[in-house]
C-alpha cells in the first residue's frame, strides 16, 4: 500500500446496475445528491432497458454508505 493511500484512506471503486422501477422516479436526482453530500464522485444513467448503471468512487467507508 503507497503512503498516499495510507493517508488518505482506501480508495473504492464500485460499478453497480439497478433494477426495478428506477427510472421516472428521481433516483438518478437522488443518487447525485447522495453522492454530493457524502463527498464521492462518478456518474449515473439510465439505460435503454429500463435499468439505472453507474459508478461511485471515494474514500472506502463512505462509498460503502453510499
Amino acid at each position: 500500500m503507497s503512503a498516499l493511500t495510507k493517508a488518505s484512506g482506501a480508495l473504492k471503486s464500485v460499478d453497480y446496475e439497478v433494477f426495478g422501477r428506477v427510472q421516472g422516479v428521481c433516483f438518478r436526482m437522488y443518487t447525485e445528491e447522495e453522492a454530493r453530500k457524502l463527498g464521492v464522485v462518478g456518474w449515473v444513467k439510465n439505460t435503454s432497458q429500463g435499468t439505472v448503471t453507474g459508478q461511485v468512487q471515494g474514500p472506502e467507508d463512505k462509498v460503502n454508505a453510499m
